[in-house]
């Protein structure tokens, strides 16, 4: 794909702007075009063929680079603004404005931060605990990458949902089991001596006195309906990284080889999506399993893998889906009979 492509997600914080100034309801049109236009487009699309996808073998990978870096200060300087003009706004335009904001937040905002703390590059993973700590979840990076990535599609993954576990009970297990096995991993880190500057202490305590220190600016410097505001949309944000979360592996399982070794992950193992004309491709993100496979490969490399199952459709339509529990198992658990 064309890293020219990417830039078109650009107008996604050009609509929250445009809502804000047109006010009132008009500040719903981006969950409006995410969550109810763009799922019906999905259904009525054709399908891609993969004969379809554009190839990116010309461009160099520091073009995608700097377009991902681009959005960094585009999603800090959005959220910013936001949280400037929050105060002044009437209960609807505010509720309008958070739900838009975290929608960035999280499905820009999370999507790159993944994207980043995956890098080796210093630089890169600091753009990516930037855009964690826009939703006070930096703690995030330490689980993905060293607990996610070693345990999905098994009981140790709080990512991982069970078959038959609704969204509902997911979503609260998840956000505490991320933060205790963040602390968990930081505390074997620390006691493994590793003596840099930096992990001398654990990250959790600094991530943590980071989040304090954001929330206390936010008060003192806008006051406490600008600090609802950044919780409201942290929460919009977060609530789309785990239901994100909740659709990559739902009911799917790695065997037990050993009793403290499980079976490598491969394609069967995470779900794909996208596989229609109109799928945001969002920074690759439907190409999951090749992630999971390849963890260091940057997004614009990641291939669809036919042997990973398939959502019905793409990632707008399968949340409204996970948020219908009844309908949401009527439909997923004909396609994971083959996993058990």
């Amino acid at each position: 794909m064309s890293p020219w492509t990417y830039t078109g997600y650009l107008m996604m914080p050009l609509l929250v702007i445009s809502g804000y100034w047109l006010g009132g309801w008009w500040n719903f049109i981006t969950p409006a075009l995410c969550f109810i236009i763009h799922p019906l487009l999905n259904l009525l699309a054709k399908e891609r063929h993969s004969h379809e996808e554009e190839q990116h073998d010309k461009y160099p990978a520091f073009v995608y680079r700097l377009i991902a870096f681009l959005y960094v200060p585009v999603v800090i300087v959005l959220t910013v603004w936001a949280l400037y003009n929050s105060s002044a706004i009437d209960r609807l335009s505010f509720i309008g404005l958070a739900l838009s904001v975290g929608i960035i937040n999280g499905v820009i905002g999370f999507t790159l931060a993944h994207e980043f703390i995956h890098r080796h590059s210093k630089t890169e993973q600091a753009a990516g605990y930037l855009l964690l700590l826009c939703n006070c979840y930096m703690h995030y990076g330490i689980e993905h990458i060293r607990g996610h990535h070693v345990y999905a599609c098994t009981s140790k993954d709080p990512h991982t949902a069970r078959t038959g576990e609704s969204f509902y009970r997911f979503f609260p297990r998840a956000i505490k089991q991320t933060f205790l096995n963040a602390w968990e991993i930081e505390q074997k880190q620390k006691q493994r001596g590793n003596k840099t500057l930096l992990r001398r202490q654990n990250r959790m305590t600094i991530f943590l006195l980071l989040q304090f220190l954001l929330i206390t600016a936010i008060t003192i410097l806008a006051g406490w309906k600008a600090l609802l505001f950044f919780l409201l949309q942290a929460f919009i944000a977060v609530f789309l990284l785990h239901i994100i979360n909740y659709l990559q592996h739902y009911g799917l399982v790695r065997k037990q080889v050993k009793s403290d070794q499980f079976e490598r992950m491969a394609a069967h193992h995470s779900w794909s999506s996208g596989n229609r004309l109109t799928s945001l491709n969002l920074f690759q993100l439907d190409n999951h399993a090749d992630h999971h496979i390849n963890p260091a490969h940057s997004y614009e490399t990641l291939k669809p893998l036919q042997e990973s199952p398939q959502h019905p459709t793409g990632y707008s339509g399968m949340i409204i889906l996970a948020l219908i529990p009844p309908l949401w198992f009527r439909i997923i658990h004909k396609k994971i009979v083959f996993n058990h």
